[in-house]
């Protein structure tokens, strides 16, 4: 469960590196693809030492392991991670650059996440999740008249 839970905290931070600094050329994902499977097998083989040294057993000892994951690969991701502009993601936070609404709209675009229509799914889903329950209570109350 530790593995599990530490690949979703990897993947949610190479997510928001990309969404928020969109700005990056065509060959980045592959480059950002590359270093998460490698800080991936980092913290696996670091998981693994501190299960043996039963340091995994210790809550607080895995929130300061993960938020010294997060720091760390953090810290190297957006130093590595490529821009068309030249500078690092890391130099333009530092600047007091952060990165602005219409940037993550376009991060979230670049990655095909979008919201446009979202009201019209989140009302179709309702109406067949109605029709659903609807049914349900058809069934159950057939069910209890016989």
């Amino acid at each position: 469960m530790l593995i599990i839970w530490r690949f979703i905290l990897l993947t949610i931070i190479f997510l928001a590196a990309l969404i928020c600094f969109p700005d990056y050329p065509q060959t980045a994902p592959i480059t950002i693809f590359i270093m998460f499977i490698i800080s991936f097998v980092a913290v696996l083989v670091l998981t693994f030492f501190s299960s043996v040294l039963l340091l995994s057993r210790s809550a607080a000892f895995n929130c300061v392991f993960d938020l010294a994951t997060i720091l760390v690969v953090g810290y190297f991701l957006l130093n590595i991670m490529p821009q068309t502009d030249g500078v690092s993601p890391y130099d333009k936070v530092r600047s007091g650059k952060y990165p602005t609404e219409s940037q993550i709209k376009r991060g979230l675009k670049k990655l095909d996440f979008t919201t446009e229509g979202l009201g019209e799914d989140i009302k179709r889903t309702g109406e067949d999740l109605n029709k659903g329950i609807g049914e349900i209570q058809k069934v159950i109350t057939k069910e209890v008249k016989d």
